[in-house]
């Protein structure tokens, strides 16, 4: 085989396969009941904690559920979904969907706000909920105008609706006739201003999901068991269990993501594959490290948001390539990076290029198509899931536009066509006229060896406009050195980019289900402020 040309554009091989070649382009659970079916008496889903269900158990169980709410259910009504990470999860979804009713999918830990705005915006008639969200949802029944009545899980899983099910009669999934066009799922997004926009999703666009998924496992021939540290409502499990149910694959869940007991899982339950998001990776890492590391069958993982500096020390340490992928709510997949191509490219913060379905450019801040090499925001188009936003066309309207979404990202591509995230365009901090990324500091504190983890954010200033600040989470056991932070800052980012403010988090960063900062959470009033933040200003030598 001849060595690659070191400057040729990176490209999807020529037999990847094209478009709905994955996934028949028919109603969602006509292509999940074939799939369900080869599974019999072989578990699909498992859990962290050894439990295990079959193909043969998910669908008795849904049908029979389905038939339950099928009295209660009109086509189109929305039902509320809070559940944890649990069988009937997935049980509840199939069974809502059999009645051509639409899942909102809700965190269990949701609080009153959050689960009033939601139930109330999206007009749920129905919510299904565990002991996490049952008192919550409970107290919306009589005056959230649409919601009738909670219907909550029970015990044992996976027969959680068993005390609801006697003398009814199931409902068989393939028996409902969806059209393509039917609504299956409301998400809502968290942007970093505003109140949370709603995302329906149609049978088309969660088919793509399983698409891309299907026509990528292709090129593996082995079975793939993929081990997720995220929660069902979140989105990703749920798509990547479906197309498992397609391809003959399982799932294995966490119920909580915990680093500690992370390759202890993985081992236990034979994962051969893993998927990553967020701070997973520097959580890894951050652990003792021992021979458990290796000690599994992890053949692969695929992550959104790979840390650059601990690329190379991910393969090493673990013993498998990580793979980086992009896509966001609104986008669905829409870059990776070639399997073939990952090697060359570790450690440099690359994200990959556009799937084959996929159009990808950038735009300068005045709108202008920048072509070749060169940095500005990524746009979207093609094959991509986003429609807008539910009756919200205003919101609509400033992310779509002539065929192309906006995604709000930051890249750079390359003379080879590779793309590289280099911030969020909101989140941006104008410090003197100087754009600072706060992904770009936070990567740099992130290197620091007492660093766990840091959340940088723009506090306001009188005299520079916006200032840098940076809450870090410390390694257990590590001084708080605020001034030698700063310094290692001001040893690799320009002057203008080095955090004026330092605050030590004593308690873990919260998290999303992602595990993502939610930064908003580190607000005191509405504000990021700086009152017990270390300032380099006030500490700095004299003269300096």
């Amino acid at each position: 085989m001849p060595d690659r040309d070191p400057a040729a554009p990176v490209t999807w091989p020529t037999d990847f396969p094209g478009t709905w070649l994955g996934c028949p382009r028919e109603p969602l659970l006509q292509v999940l009941g074939r799939g369900i079916d080869r599974f019999g008496q072989e578990p699909v889903l498992l859990f962290d904690d050894g439990a295990a269900f079959t193909g043969q158990q998910l669908r008795e169980q849904a049908e029979r559920f389905a038939g339950y709410l099928a009295p209660m259910l009109s086509a189109g009504d929305r039902v509320a979904l809070a559940l944890g990470n649990r069988a009937e999860y997935v049980i509840a979804f199939l069974a809502v969907l059999a009645n051509r009713g639409v899942v909102v999918s809700l965190s269990p830990d949701i609080g009153p706000h959050d689960a009033r705005y939601a139930v109330e915006n999206a007009g749920c008639v129905l919510a299904i909920t565990d002991p996490g969200s049952d008192a919550v949802m409970g107290e919306l029944v009589g005056t959230a105008p649409s919601l009738r009545k909670t219907i909550k899980v029970g015990e044992p899983e996976p027969f959680g609706f068993a005390h609801l099910l006697e003398g009814v009669a199931p409902l068989r999934l393939e028996d409902v006739e969806a059209s393509l066009d039917d609504m299956v799922d409301i998400g809502y997004t968290s942007g970093t201003t505003g109140l949370p926009k709603a995302l329906g999703g149609r049978h088309t666009e969660t088919l793509r999901y399983m698409d891309v998924h299907l026509r990528r496992r292709s090129a593996r021939s082995e079975p793939v068991r993929m081990l997720m540290p995220l929660q069902l409502h979140y989105g990703d499990p749920l798509t990547y269990l479906f197309g498992a149910m397609c391809s003959g694959d399982s799932l294995v869940l966490m119920r909580k993501f915990s680093a500690s007991r992370f390759w202890d899982v993985a081992r236990s339950s034979g994962a051969t594959d893993i998927l990553t998001i967020g701070s997973v990776p520097t959580m890894l890492l951050a652990r003792p490290e021992g021979p458990a590391d290796r000690d599994h069958s992890i053949r692969h993982a695929t992550a959104l948001a790979i840390p650059r500096d601990s690329h190379a020390e991910l393969e090493r340490r673990f013993g498998f390539p990580w793979n980086e992928t992009y896509g966001s709510s609104e986008s669905g997949p829409a870059l990776s990076m070639p399997p073939h191509a990952a090697a060359e490219f570790v450690g440099t913060g690359a994200i990959g290029i556009p799937l084959p379905d996929v159009e990808a450019r950038l735009v300068d801040p005045d709108g202008r198509v920048l072509e070749g090499p060169g940095s500005g925001e990524l746009e979207l188009s093609g094959e991509i899931v986003f429609g807008g936003y539910l009756d919200n066309p205003k919101a609509t309207a400033e992310v779509l536009h002539d065929g192309w979404l906006r995604t709000g990202d930051l890249m750079r591509r390359d003379a080879r066509g590779v793309f590289y995230f280099e911030g969020r365009r909101k989140e941006l901090i104008r410090r003197s006229g100087i754009n600072v990324s706060p992904a770009e500091v936070e990567a740099v504190l992130r290197r620091h060896p007492a660093v766990l983890d840091a959340a940088v954010v723009p506090v306001e200033d009188p005299v520079m406009g916006e200032e840098v600040k940076a809450y870090v989470e410390l390694v257990p056991g590590a001084p708080f050195d605020p001034a030698g932070l700063i310094e290692f800052c001001a040893q690799q980012l320009t002057r203008q980019k080095v955090p004026r403010y330092v605050e030590h988090r004593v308690e873990p960063f919260p998290r999303t289900p992602t595990q993502r900062i939610p930064k908003k959470e580190l607000m005191v009033g509405g504000a990021h402020t700086t009152d017990a933040a270390w300032d380099r200003l006030e500490h700095r030598p004299e003269g300096g």
